[in-house]
């Protein structure tokens, strides 16, 4: 694994055979901007991949892949605060809410009216706290105009002080920011110009020039939010972050946070999710065995540290989604809940509600196991390729074109949330006889023609559901996505 620390990229050395179709969502905003709606186009392949994808044998990739929305917690100041945890498309965030950190000998009454101005040490009450983006310069304003009468929302010439983090502070603190002053002669309102702290969070400290004079300030900021009551952490503010298993035990400590635009792969378009909506993390489990990074079954010997990607929605052993308000999936990059999300099947596309690509998404779980009866039950291989396209309008893969270069491959099966609906004649061929209970087996007269064949017979009770294309899955059958795959010859049991 090669790290540009400059970039935050992570290199990924992949198999060259695994390509896919990208759902690129455009114009990422700035923090603290409002969020377009993405813009979705589906990209090609790059010049010369085989447009292959692989399966895996695993779902989550992790036994800790269920996690509790509530009791997680984060680091700050030397303290373990609650959080709660949410997901906005492909990213974790969590919410902190803030309180004021102790006192200062400003916030007691001043014992004399001579002690006037900004700078006192008494007086001052705590006005608000805000966040804003980490190193970014924004005003602070009462809103007065030079000018014009009123000069603002300010009464009695108020004083103003700017601490850095949720520490009140003196005018000599180390996390003291700027003083307040009137942005012209005309105005008593005090403004200023601020530069964020690497916390996000500052503290406004207010009060009247002279000690015990009626005074009102209220105060807006130009860039974040003030007043603010909750602090939102998102990306490498995360890391820290203490979550809880959704079965209880252990509890996940995350290490590191990466976008997934900048974690390189060896497929087109080159990146792991070029969108910007989604990021990667490196989770470790702590107090129970095995210890350490949760992705420790990764198939690829040199795959290092695998990261993980947030899912809508629950996943149990059987292969069965569940939509759910208290916990979210946690997915390994090389089990197959994050290959149908990177493939883009990304639940969050559908908006509030779980819809098409949700569906999508599921039964590419169903596909890229093999999990032909739906049951949680794999019959594959780790890296066995395959060639998946869907029936979306529009596609978000679009049917492979033939050959590219040519795999051997033939249609192999349509598939739903439920396994396999329908199997081609020669993918039956080469399946154990026992494999489903689901799907009829075919039967054959003496010339090798299957006569049980549900478009033959009208689907009459215990009919075969063969299908040899797509569009006889999709018509006949329901199915929602759809592969090739090669023969590893008679009863190999194993596509």
């Amino acid at each position: 694994m090669t790290k540009v620390s400059a970039l935050k990229s992570v290199s990924r050395f992949l198999p060259a055979c695994l390509s896919v179709w990208f759902l690129v969502a455009c114009d990422v905003p700035s923090p603290g901007e409002a969020t377009p709606a993405p813009v979705l186009v589906t990209q090609d392949f790059a010049d010369g991949t085989d447009g292959s994808h692989s399966q895996g044998k695993q779902l989550h990739g992790t036994p800790h892949g269920s996690v509790a929305f509530s009791d997680a917690s984060i680091l700050r100041s030397g303290e373990r605060r609650g959080v709660t945890l949410e997901l906005d498309r492909g990213e974790l965030v969590a919410d902190l809410a803030l309180h004021v950190e102790g006192t200062t000998p400003s916030l007691v009454g001043c014992a004399s009216p001579n002690e006037t101005g900004p700078d006192r040490s008494c007086g001052l009450t705590v006005l608000g706290q805000g966040t804003c983006t980490p190193g970014a310069r924004f005003t602070l304003s009462s809103g007065a105009l030079c000018q014009t009468r009123p000069p603002g929302s300010c009464q009695g010439a108020p004083v103003m002080r700017v601490c850095s983090g949720e520490r009140p502070c003196e005018d000599q603190d180390a996390n003291h920011l700027v003083t307040g002053a009137p942005i012209c002669a005309s105005s008593t309102c005090p403004s200023a110009n601020v530069q964020c702290p690497a916390s996000g969070v500052y503290t406004v400290l207010a009060g009247p020039y002279t000690p015990g004079t009626p005074w009102s300030l209220t105060l807006g900021a130009s860039r974040g939010e003030f007043p603010a009551t909750h602090q939102e952490l998102r990306g490498d503010r995360l890391v820290g972050l203490m979550m809880r298993s959704a079965s209880g035990l252990p509890m996940l400590e995350v290490t590191a946070a990466i976008n997934a635009q900048d974690v390189v792969i060896q497929e087109s378009p080159g990146t792991w999710d070029p969108s910007g909506y989604t990021y990667l993390y490196r989770v470790k489990s702590l107090g129970a065995q095995p210890l350490g990074n949760i992705c420790n079954s990764n198939p690829n010997p040199n795959g290092g540290d695998a990261l993980v990607v947030p899912v809508r929605g629950l996943y149990d052993n059987l292969g069965e989604r569940t939509e759910s308000s208290t916990a979210f999936t946690l997915a390994c990059e090389y089990a197959v809940i994050a290959k149908c999300y990177r493939w883009g099947y990304k639940p969050w596309l559908d908006g509030v509600q779980a819809g098409k690509t949700t569906e999508a998404h599921w039964a590419c779980t169903r596909m890229a196991r093999a999990d032909y009866c739906g049951a949680g039950q794999y019959y594959t291989e780790d890296g066995t390729p395959i060639r998946l396209w869907d029936g979306m309008k529009p596609p978000i893969n679009a049917a492979p074109a033939n050959p590219i270069p040519q795999q051997s491959m033939s249609f192999e099966a349509g598939w739903t949330t439920d396994g396999a609906v329908c199997l081609s004649h020669w993918r039956w061929k080469n399946l154990d006889a026992n494999t489903c209970t689901n799907l009829h087996w075919p039967k054959y007269d003496a010339n090798g023609n299957v006569i049980n064949d549900c478009q033959a017979t009208g689907g009459a009770e215990g009919c075969s559901a063969i299908c040899d294309n797509a569009d006889d899955a999709e018509r006949l059958y329901g199915a929602k996505v759809f592969n090739e795959s090669a023969s590893n010859g008679p009863n190999a049991g194993m596509p």
